[in-house]
């Protein structure tokens, strides 16, 4: 018999006086939640910065067409990260694969805040993406959102099946949170280590487009972050 889910080992709980609530999170099936981390370490580094250069030239990346509407928001807030990354993997990959990685930062710097956007006004959401190591400050976790960082690198120690959560915030409103674990070697030519997996090339890109970069040093592994959906109002 499975046991409540605020008996399950390793759970993350809000602290006390949070202002968000734990409701029922339910472990998705391993593919899902594989679907979820590779999206998430793939695309947390394409941080954005703002105002965003001049010299990268943007691409335009129509929205997928949304499936039906789900009453479960552990599955809604699923579609609508994988809507996100189908949409900017495409656009993302061919411009790693036009120039390498520093392209891609270009790439991200200008286009990937546009593209969430129009993901997120689409399905009447918003999208973001935290961290505790973030490339670009604005990206850097709340208090609740470090919370809920420090409670998945607690199970990450002695599990990988990490479970994403369904949280109410002050508003009312529903909240997806999955954890995003660097699981692809190619994200560590932007997140590695410097000089080992970080090419000084693609290290003066980091640089230039985000001085106060934090998001280096990361192994295979690591916990990267957050996804973040704030659902539509019911």
């Amino acid at each position: 018999m499975t046991p409540p889910p605020h008996h399950r080992r390793g759970q993350p709980r809000p602290t006390e006086g949070s202002p968000f609530q734990q409701l029922r999170p339910s472990i998705l099936p391993s593919h899902a939640a594989l679907s979820l981390v590779l999206a998430g370490s793939l695309l947390l580094g394409c941080d954005v910065s703002s105002p965003p250069p001049t010299s990268a030239a943007t691409v335009a990346a129509p929205v997928a067409p949304s499936p039906a509407p789900s009453t479960d928001p552990r599955e809604t807030g699923k579609q609508i990260v994988a809507q996100a990354f189908s949409v900017l993997s495409s656009n993302l990959m061919t411009a790693i694969g036009r120039s390498g990685p520093s392209n891609a930062l270009e790439f991200c710097s200008v286009n990937v805040a546009p593209i969430v956007a129009t993901v997120a006004n689409a399905r009447g959401a918003e999208i973001r993406r935290a961290s505790h190591k973030a490339r670009n400050p604005a990206n850097q976790a709340s208090a609740a959102e470090l919370e809920w960082i420090r409670n998945y690198q607690s199970q990450l120690a002695v599990t990988t099946n990490l479970v994403p959560l369904v949280v109410t915030n002050a508003a009312g409103r529903a909240e997806f949170v999955a954890p995003i674990i660097l699981g692809n070697p190619l994200c560590l030519q932007c997140h590695g280590q410097p000089g080992s997996d970080i090419h000084p090339a693609t290290l003066a890109v980091i640089d230039r487009l985000y001085p106060s970069d934090a998001a280096r040093g990361f192994k295979l592994g690591d916990l990267r972050g957050l996804w973040r959906v704030t659902l539509p109002a019911p």
